[in-house]
Order: C-alpha cells, then sequence, then structure tokens
C-alpha cells in the first residue's frame, strides 16, 4: 500500500518528537488514520487510506471531526453528514522506474530537452542523507526563499526529527560547481513512497537547469531502493505556474484529492 507521508508512522512519530499529539484511530475498511490534535478536534490530513470503499457508517461512528480527503471518497463524507469546507487540492504523482527510457518517455518534450541539456552542464551531483548541521546551509537558503517568495513550508524540525527517527529516508541532493552548491532538492521516503519536501537554486542552478538533473537523479535512485512512487506536492497553475509546468513537465500526473470536510452534529 502506498500511503501519503501525512498517513504513514515516521510522520506521525516525527510529530510526536516535536511535541504534537498524534493519535491512530481505527477505522473499518481503511489502513489506521493519524489523527493530529488541534484545540481539542481531531484532524486527519490526507485520510483515511481506504483499503475498500469507503464506508459512511464507518465515517459516521469515527472519531474524526475534521478530515482532509486523500479522494475519492466524497459520497460516503456526505453520508456520514461532513460538509466540504474547502475545496481540493492537486498533487503531482510521478510514477517511478529503474528504466531511464521510460522515465524519459514520460516526460514533456520541452522538459525533456532541458534535461538532455543539463546533462552536458559542468556540475557535479551527490546525494547524502541529511546532517542537521552539514545541510544547516540548505535550511537557511529555504528560509530565504520562503521569506523572499513570500510563502510557508513545514518546519524544519519535523525533517530533523524524521530523520532522527529514520535516517536512511531523509535524503539530500546537491548539484555544485566545484566546491559551491548551486541546487539541492530535499526528499523524504515513506514506505514505496517518497515526497519531495523542498528545494533551492541560486542563480546558477537555475541558469543549469540543475533542478531537472536532479530530480531525474533523485527519481531512478529511489526507484532502485524500491520505490514506486514521488509525490512532487500541490500543483497550482494560478499562482506558481512555472512551478506546476516543472512537475507535471517531467511525467507526473495530477491527481485531485478530496477537499477539507467538517462533521455536522
Amino acid at each position: 500500500m502506498i500511503l501519503p507521508l501525512q498517513q504513514h508512522p515516521h510522520y506521525r512519530q516525527a510529530l510526536r518528537r516535536i511535541g504534537a499529539t498524534v493519535t491512530t484511530a481505527d477505522i473499518p475498511g481503511a489502513a489506521p488514520v493519524q489523527v493530529i490534535q488541534r484545540f481539542g478536534i481531531g484532524f486527519a490530513p490526507r485520510g483515511p487510506i481506504w483499503i475498500a470503499p469507503p464506508d459512511a457508517c464507518a465515517l459516521r461512528t469515527a472519531q474524526l471531526r475534521l478530515i482532509n480527503s486523500n479522494g475519492g471518497d466524497a459520497q460516503a463524507l456526505r453520508k456520514a453528514r461532513y460538509r466540504q469546507i474547502m475545496t481540493p487540492a492537486t498533487v503531482a504523482e510521478l510514477a517511478l522506474s529503474t528504466d531511464l527510457d521510460i522515465m524519459t518517455a514520460q516526460m514533456h518534450g520541452k522538459w525533456r530537452n532541458i534535461w538532455r541539456r543539463s546533462q552536458t552542464e559542468p556540475i557535479n551531483i551527490k546525494h547524502t542523507r541529511f546532517d542537521a548541521a552539514s545541510h544547516q546551509w540548505l535550511l537557511d537558503s529555504d528560509l530565504a526563499q520562503q521569506r523572499q517568495k513570500g510563502f510557508r513550508a513545514l518546519p524544519h524540525s519535523i525533517i530533523k526529527a524524521y530523520a532522527d527517527i529514520a535516517p536512511e529516508d531523509v535524503t539530500v541532493w546537491t548539484a555544485a560547481r566545484g566546491n559551491t552548491p548551486i541546487a539541492a532538492m530535499l526528499f523524504l521516503r515513506h514506505g514505496a513512497c517518497a515526497t519531495y519536501h523542498l528545494g533551492w537554486a541560486n542563480a546558477l542552478g537555475r541558469q543549469a537547469r540543475a533542478h531537472h538533473r536532479l530530480l531525474i537523479a533523485a527519481a531512478m535512485s529511489l526507484a532502485r531502493g524500491g520505490v514506486r512512487q514521488l509525490d512532487l506536492g500541490t500543483i497550482d497553475t494560478h499562482s506558481a505556474p512555472g512551478l506546476a509546468r516543472f512537475k507535471l513537465g517531467c511525467g507526473a500526473t495530477p491527481r485531485q484529492l478530496g477537499g477539507s470536510w467538517l462533521k455536522i452534529f
């Protein structure tokens, strides 16, 4: 079973490590649901993950007040007296293969041409396990770009906690000119899936199209390790069209999630 990051046990353990209250709820026909307690309200991010067809009766008796659905259970949620309070987001999911020909065949033509040109750039590609001390430069660069671009991401303490729990499952891929990093990507593995968590590039990295090269190198390595799917996160063609084109251009498939639902008593 492919579990999204938010429903994987390692994520629960990482959240608990930084002080969050996270429990699990057993719902018939679904994998154990991870529930974050916020202001006395149980919130299930990207869950439940259904094994059997979605069950309205099981949802009605579950102690879940707020659900950010992974998709496919809208009818059951309505029958269980949930009301949709937020429209669905869309994520980009990339199917992985150890066969480079399969990976390149998925790419859009323009994206594939850019990736091929990036192979000729004089940059060094390496990857290593995340280390809080040696990768502080990447975290600092990420905070700087968040301030510059006006967005907020999950706190870096989650990355550090996840690495403490599963050190082999947090990897950093870096592109460098000489000994100077020009781009990097950080991935979190969770079972048969992995999530692209953050990326950074300076002007040289963008000019060299380093992220195209890093993404495929990481995808191939993850596939060789048994990962079948890479979650590239949400896409927003209105607010961030360039990032959406990058994610979809590599061959990822857009999938609409289920939106946020509140149980009405």
